[in-house]
């Protein structure tokens, strides 16, 4: 009779501490929650097409306009200026082009004044907002 109280005892404590109780697998797991956000394989993807920029509040007095195209060549981003600003924009030269922290970095350098700085972009949908060179806003579209 000792005995079946000891069993009894000892399968009630077991089975309250989980040991019987089955687990799930990491594949089954994944398979039965679902995720409604689309992830693309290429996170640079909402940052290609032709872009059409203001920059305001310019020293000049008037705002600058721009438009330049962000392209992928190989698996670097690629930015140059196209239209009317390829010579409108001829005293800003573009070095690089980069994505970080999901924001548009374009480098840029004025000779005429020895300065690099950056136009920096944020893309929602095809509205475009950023800085250029941390002073000057900039707002604009993108089309893809």
């Amino acid at each position: 009779m000792n005995n079946k109280i000891l069993l009894l005892a000892l399968i009630f404590t077991f089975s309250s501490c989980s040991i019987f109780k089955s687990s799930q697998t990491i594949s089954e797991k994944n398979t039965n929650e679902t995720n409604d956000e689309f992830v693309s394989d290429n996170i640079y993807q909402k940052f290609l097409g032709d872009y059409s920029l203001e920059i305001i509040g310019i020293p000049t007095g008037d705002d600058g306009s721009l438009t330049m195209k962000v392209t992928m060549d190989g698996d670097l981003l690629k930015s140059e200026y196209t239209g009317e600003s390829i010579e409108a924009a001829s005293w800003a030269i573009i070095k690089s082009t980069e994505v970080e922290d999901d924001i548009l970095f374009v480098e840029i350098n004025v000779p005429e004044y020895g300065v690099t700085g950056y136009y920096e972009l944020y893309v929602k949908g095809n509205e475009v907002t950023g800085y250029a060179f941390d002073m000057f806003e900039i707002v604009g579209t993108i089309s893809r």
